[in-house]
């Protein structure tokens, strides 16, 4: 399990990794290849760059249930 306040420590690595997320709408979002681009450590919220696309989204880090197949926990 991988606690939700160490996201911020993905945004340092750089690295790739697989997330899901559920959105406002409550649907699942799930990504295969994205990367942390930056985390706002004032507010509860990171950017994520998805690849190959380049596109960049905001995801509330409380609603990420999953990161590279290990369980989110708050």
């Amino acid at each position: 399990m991988i606690s939700a306040s160490k996201i911020c420590d993905f945004a340092k690595l750089k690295k790739q990794i697989a997330l899901k997320w559920v959105a406002e709408s409550g649907e699942l979002i799930s990504v295969d290849q994205a990367v942390v681009t930056s985390f706002h450590s004032s507010g509860s919220t990171f950017n994520i760059k998805i690849l190959p696309s380049g596109e960049i989204r905001k995801v509330n880090r409380l609603t990420v249930t999953e990161i590279n197949g290990e369980e989110v926990t708050l």
